[in-house]
C-alpha cells in the first residue's frame, strides 16, 4: 500500500484485559480538527511478516516456515496529545490533577487505527488497523525554546498481539468496494464514523 500523508489516528480502549468490547466514550480521535486530542506526526510499523527461519535437513533447506505475523510494533509520534487520553492508553493513575506510573501500572489493550490517503488517489482514505495491543511510553525529551517555539512530542510504542479470533492487522483503501460500516464493526465492534455519541467520529 502506497500512502500519502498521515491524517489522524483512532484509538479504542478495550473494556478489560479479557473483554474485547469497547465503549463509545473510549474511542479517541487524534487528528486535525478542534474536536480531537492532538495531532499526528509519524508512525513506523515494523515486523508485520514473521521471520522466516530456514530449517535444514539432508544437507539442504528443508522448510522455511512463514505462517502468521511477526512481532508487530508501531513507533508513534504525536503533538500535544491530550494528557487524559495519554494517561488512559498507558494505564497511568490519575489523582489530584497529575498522572503516575508505578510497579502496578498495566496498560489496557487497545485498537490502534492509522488513517492516511492513497498515494495514487489522494481523495481516497487509506486505513491501517492493529486490532489489539498495548501502548508503552518511549522517550520524554523537554527542549529549550529558540526563535521558533520548540515543544516536546509524545513518543509512544504500540506492541500488537493477536485478537481472540486470531486477527491482528487490517488495511483498506476507501474505493468503490469498501464498506465502512462492515470495516468499523470488524475493527471497533461498532459504527464509529460520524457517531451520535462518543469521541471517535471522523468527517
Amino acid at each position: 500500500m502506497a500512502l500519502s500523508g498521515f491524517e489522524r489516528v483512532r484509538i479504542g480502549i478495550y473494556n478489560a484485559i479479557d473483554d474485547e468490547t469497547i465503549k463509545p466514550e473510549n474511542i479517541f480521535d487524534i487528528g486535525p480538527d478542534s474536536k480531537t486530542f492532538g495531532s499526528t506526526v509519524s508512525a513506523s510499523i515494523t515486523n508485520i511478516a514473521p521471520t522466516a527461519t530456514p530449517i535444514n535437513g539432508s544437507d539442504q533447506v528443508w522448510k522455511t516456515p512463514g505462517k502468521g505475523t511477526g512481532n508487530i510494533s508501531v513507533a508513534f509520534v504525536a503533538n500535544a496529545m491530550d494528557k487524559i487520553v495519554r494517561a488512559k492508553i498507558l494505564g497511568m493513575d490519575t489523582k489530584d490533577g497529575y498522572q503516575t506510573i508505578s510497579s502496578n501500572t498495566e496498560a489496557p489493550y487497545c485498537v490502534f487505527e492509522l488513517i492516511s490517503h492513497d498515494a495514487q488517489n489522494e481523495k481516497a482514505r487509506a486505513r491501517i488497523a492493529l486490532l489489539k495491543g498495548r501502548f508503552s511510553l518511549g522517550n520524554v525529551e523537554p527542549k529549550t525554546n529558540t526563535n521558533t517555539t520548540v515543544f516536546s512530542q509524545d513518543n509512544l510504542t504500540f506492541t500488537a498481539v493477536d485478537r481472540n479470533d486470531g486477527e491482528t492487522y487490517v488495511e483498506a483503501i476507501e474505493d468503490k468496494d469498501f464498506d465502512i460500516d462492515k470495516y468499523e464493526m470488524d475493527v471497533f465492534g461498532q459504527k464509529v464514523t460520524n457517531p451520535d455519541n462518543g469521541n471517535g467520529g471522523t468527517p
